[in-house]
């Protein structure tokens, strides 16, 4: 089960809820800045994750924010309240559908869940519950199960493992974000290139087939252009392979 599963499925539990009208996958902050948001919302931010060769599962760490607006028409404190134990319920829910056992084939769930209230941190009319919880979905970590033909994987620099492609010259193009590109960058040496490879830091991006989903790309070769799933961030390393 890749990360881009998880999430779908993540995304598809949150709005089978009936109280949640709006999923987010992301940075909770620029979301909310974005201002197109049907409340109450559901938005996942991924920490810092891990493998586990032993255990052969990668460990995802989430944070899972719930959201809504307090009613200024009624008394502050009360509506706070009132907001922050619906919020609770949620979550709640939330947890249960993520431990069904229905799914208990395809990931491991943490088993511990504190939960976190925010009345100020954001815009004075959104109350905020968040938890953390840990997705680990089994993989082999066995590089004969990588899907190549004709490549020879080698040890080398950590963005991306240097490679070898049989009778063909591959170059890389190597970009570093800035914090102004939002979801696309250009790159003159790739103008009608055939793409091998994209990666961000050391995740390997797949193209999309449509609009471009977490973990994936669409690239205009005409224009030499790449668009991605998920803002990028300053000090994101980009890395295409072309020929």
């Amino acid at each position: 089960m890749t990360l881009n599963q998880v999430v779908q499925k993540l995304e598809q539990l949150a709005l089978s809820h009936k109280q949640l009208n709006h999923f987010f996958f992301g940075e909770v902050v620029d979301w909310l800045a974005n201002g197109d948001i049907r409340y109450p919302a559901c938005c996942v931010e991924i920490n810092p994750s891990s493998i586990s060769k032993d255990d052969h599962q990668t460990i995802y760490s989430f944070e899972i924010w719930f959201l809504d607006l307090v009613n200024v028409d009624m008394e502050a404190n009360e509506n706070e309240v009132e907001v922050m134990s619906d919020l609770t319920s949620i979550a709640e829910d939330y947890i249960a559908m993520l431990n069904f056992s229905q799914y208990q084939d395809i990931w491991t769930i943490g088993s511990t869940y504190q939960l976190e209230y925010y009345r100020e941190k954001f815009e004075d009319l959104t109350i905020a519950v968040r938890f953390t919880c840990t997705i680990g979905v089994d993989n082999t970590t066995d590089r004969c199960q990588v899907p190549a033909t004709g490549v020879t994987f080698e040890s080398g620099s950590e963005y991306p493992p240097q490679i070898q492609i049989q009778e063909n010259t591959v170059y890389t193009y190597t970009y570093i974000c800035d914090g102004s590109e939002l979801y696309a960058i250009s790159a003159a040496d790739v103008v009608n290139k055939e793409v091998l490879l994209v990666f961000v830091g050391d995740k390997r991006l797949s193209e999309a087939a449509h609009s471009a989903g977490v973990n994936e790309y669409e690239y205009d070769a005409a224009l030499g252009e790449f668009t991605f799933g998920v803002e990028l961030q300053a000090g994101q390393v980009i890395q295409i392979l072309y020929r």
